[in-house]
């Protein structure tokens, strides 16, 4: 019983340091996990010792390189993920624009996959970055089955303010999740800044559920200009991704859809 607790601790650090976009102090992770510091000292102590965690000059910590290996041997095993770079990849090309992949990770947007076109290199985006669900337009597509309720109870305050400073409101971010729903994708334009647009189409499993978008970045006057084009893009690019899915099992998309249907941790 004893070493499944330890185990679970190991597994509570590492699944917390995922979600941290910055290093983060011994004592800091302990009142986070409501875990004894003597118990989080010794743990991070093994785990930087074996290279899971690195520590710097500070003493704070953050995910190893093990952790980055890890990863890339889940990339080298994962059949979706192949697939779904190069079309990614294509539509980066074509459009040339960012184009990324986005799923829904503990009620945050995930870039999971990310290519930049032929220009526009200063709109460039990182996989691996988080961002607040309200900001992105591919929220209002993941977000089409999942209660209000549970929304709004996931979701803090200060995630619905938008890159001008203004906060949006809770009824309008639903009203535009049933418009995005009902139209099939979505355009958003100034979430982040009022200079740039985004589009995005939904990437569907076997059971017609949206596990992911198909989405591109650009300067809002580029959207508006060839938004009926880029739209159709997309729709071929998520329409090849979709099929895929009716044959085959995506486990990341599968597990992002339905921790949507539960609370995040400290959430109540």
């Amino acid at each position: 019983m004893q070493r499944a607790k330890g185990t679970d601790r190991i597994l509570d650090i590492l699944e917390h340091l995922e979600n941290e976009t910055k290093p983060v102090s011994r004592n800091a992770l302990a009142k986070a996990l409501n875990c004894p510091r003597s118990t989080i000292y010794s743990l991070v102590d093994q785990l930087v010792a074996r290279d899971w965690l690195t520590q710097d000059d500070t003493g704070t910590i953050s995910l190893g390189h093990r952790a980055g290996l890890l990863g890339l041997a889940y990339s080298r095993n994962a059949r979706f993920e192949p697939v779904a770079r190069e079309v990614v990849q294509r539509v980066a090309v074509e459009a040339g624009v960012v184009t990324e992949i986005n799923i829904a990770d503990n009620w945050q947007q995930l870039v999971l996959i990310s290519a930049t076109g032929r220009s526009r290199n200063y709109l460039r985006t990182v996989e691996g970055s988080r961002y607040p669900l309200p900001i992105t337009g591919s929220a209002r597509l993941q977000l089409a089955d999942i209660p209000r309720d549970l929304i709004r109870r996931n979701i803090p305050d200060q995630d619905f303010r938008l890159g001008s400073g203004a906060s949006l409101p809770f009824e309008q971010f639903c009203d535009e999740i049933d418009q995005a729903r009902i139209d099939g994708y979505f355009i958003a334009r100034g979430l982040i800044d009022r200079y740039v647009g985004t589009a995005g189409v939904p990437i569907v499993n076997r059971h017609q559920h949206c596990v992911a978008t198909l989405s591109i970045i650009l300067p809002q006057a580029d959207l508006d200009a060839r938004q009926d084009a880029l739209i159709a893009l997309l729709r071929r690019g998520a329409e090849e991704l979709s099929g895929y899915l009716r044959a085959a099992v995506w486990a990341m998309g599968d597990r992002a859809y339905s921790h949507l249907f539960h609370d995040r941790p400290g959430s109540i």
